[in-house]
């Protein structure tokens, strides 16, 4: 990639069942209404964002916007990261065009491609944390990366595996439910040690560990209400495992961020997570919304490392009001 300009817009084509692509002309030129002289660049496969964005932070592009789902928004984070900038260097734009869209889901609401792209010109830009994950690859190795809103283990990495292998077409939030259902019949609970800040947490049986920098995930469940992007911390989500039944229940009440107080759900914080499996049963990963392995795995803050870009980024930011 040759030197750019200081905005770079990474699209992918394949988001909304290909949509994105067969309108690209004008979302184009939807954009540069908004920002100005620009570069924009299509994705072509998997992991191709992490090298588009990371040429063009090397280039000197100083804007970068991601157009696709919470997959693309991580390759596009990861590729920022890998070329190093200094924190706060560098400011990201997301427009939502996927399945989930759940970090999106914070930053305004859940509207078109088009009323996401006409929030830009106004938006404004916040310094948030990112977190950083080192865990074990499917095939044994050891493998690290960043995430921008959450990475979990335990049934949610299943859960990714039954949506990626299937149809979006009934879109986020039915998709997301009807593969946790599916989990849920083939989920045995792992058993994991947890560590806090160095500090062994103890041993639990889960039905999902959630190291949170964002507020949600699998389609809209709100599993960290109170989480902030500049505070230095991840909120950990520790489900402990119960009956399927009971799985489901909570479930309900994620949605609507009401199972903070319930008796299998705690929420603690911390800005260096490390969990380690007691048992054989895999605990499968979830990472912003992808599911590239298990654990063991370490997690851990990067405080103020990018600038956000959004209509409500700066609720997010700072004490809750």
């Amino acid at each position: 990639m040759g030197e750019g300009t200081s905005t770079c817009v990474i699209v992918n084509p394949a988001a909304q069942g290909g949509r994105v692509g067969r309108r690209l002309e004008a979302v184009e030129a939807r954009i540069r209404s908004q920002l100005g002289d620009l570069t924009l660049h299509v994705t072509d496969s998997a992991g191709h964002g992490v090298q588009l964005a990371r040429e063009a932070v090397l280039a000197g592009s100083t804007r970068l916007i991601s157009i696709g789902g919470d997959g693309t928004h991580n390759e596009v984070v990861n590729g920022i990261m890998e070329a190093e900038p200094s924190p706060a260097a560098i400011t990201l734009g997301l427009v939502n065009a996927g399945t989930g869209g759940d970090f999106s889901r914070m930053l305004t609401s859940h509207g078109s491609l088009e009323e996401g792209i006409d929030t830009l010109g106004s938006a404004v830009a916040v310094p948030i944390d990112v977190g950083w994950v080192a865990f074990t690859s499917d095939d044994g190795s050891a493998r690290e990366g960043y995430f921008l809103n959450m990475a979990s283990l335990g049934i949610a990495g299943l859960v990714d595996r039954i949506v990626n292998a299937g149809s979006k077409m009934l879109g986020g939030k039915a998709t997301f439910f009807i593969a946790t259902l599916r989990a849920l019949r083939v989920y045995t609970p792992a058993r994991v040690r947890l560590f806090l800040d160095g500090e062994e947490d103890g041993i639990h049986s889960i039905t999902n560990i959630m190291v949170c920098n964002g507020q949600y995930a699998g389609g809209g469940m709100h599993f960290a209400p109170g989480a902030r992007l500049d505070d230095g911390l991840f909120d950990v989500v520790t489900v402990s495992h119960e009956s399927a039944l009971r799985t489901l229940s909570l479930a309900s009440r994620v949605y609507s961020g009401q199972h903070v107080h319930e008796r299998d759900i705690r929420i603690t914080q911390a800005s260096h997570v490390r969990v380690e499996p007691v048992s054989l049963d895999p605990a499968w990963m979830d990472v912003d919304g992808e599911s590239p392995g298990q654990i063991p795995a370490r997690f851990r803050v990067i405080p103020g490392a990018i600038q956000l870009l959004g209509p409500r980024a700066d609720a997010l930011v700072g004490e809750p009001a």
